[in-house]
């Protein structure tokens, strides 16, 4: 089966909202403020500034102005990056699984422990993938759809489960969560068992005598 798009293809889908690619100084200088963004809106939700957005980025005013003319296309742009690390994630599982199935498990694991510690593109398109990130969203929805079809060929899953049941279990229990901020790690560890028993995951291959494989950041998965 040919494999989607690699994560470092994912990452440079959002390069620019028109398709071309950056100059490295002003890809280096958007992703700065990007992250700088996500840290802000963490903290402070949609009430960060500007100002401490550049202040936290190393950068100036007009140099996030210079990206993102807007504050709903920094928003934006936010929710994007972290949608594709969804797929990178997806991607990750895929890769380790080499046919086996468990690709899924890991993916389910890893989805919501991100989802946990990153909230904010929950809230920000609300369930629902914005123009700018509908690249994003399908490719990372052909990725789950062949980890599904690996799982279900592998007997990890019921047979009559789709990658429609799959993102339905995990998009609804993630939103219900995210907006219930007393909710720990432990509920959204707890939370991702239950979808995967109901998708019929044998529990030998759920914690704890499983240890998933996916990694709550990507860039710790690819060391």
């Amino acid at each position: 089966m040919k494999r989607s798009a690699t994560a470092e293809g994912v990452m440079r889908s959002i390069a620019n909202g028109d398709g071309r690619l950056l100059r490295s100084d002003g890809q280096r200088n958007r992703d700065q403020v990007v992250r700088a963004a996500l840290e802000i809106f963490g903290e402070n939700g949609m009430l960060g500034t500007v100002e401490q957005i550049a202040t936290r980025a190393g950068v100036s005013r007009t140099t996030v102005y210079r990206s993102f003319p807007t504050r709903r296309a920094l928003q934006i742009a936010v929710a994007t990056s972290q949608f594709a690390q969804i797929h990178r994630i997806a991607l990750l599982a895929q890769e380790r699984s080499a046919g086996s199935g468990v690709g899924l498990v890991d993916f389910v694991f890893g989805a919501f422990e991100y989802n946990q510690a990153n909230r904010l593109y929950l809230e920000l398109f609300e369930g629902r993938p914005t123009a700018e990130m509908l690249d994003v969203h399908t490719a990372s929805r052909r990725t789950i759809a062949e980890l599904t079809d690996e799982s279900r060929a592998a007997g990890v899953i019921r047979p009559e489960v789709t990658d429609e049941d799959v993102a339905l279990f995990c998009s609804g229990m993630s939103w219900r969560l995210a907006t219930d901020h007393a909710t720990t790690q432990d509920d959204w560890r707890r939370s991702a068992r239950f979808v995967l028993i109901g998708l019929g995951v044998p529990d030998e291959l759920l914690p704890p005598r499983r240890v998933p494989q996916a990694h709550l950041d990507p860039s710790v998965a690819d060391a």
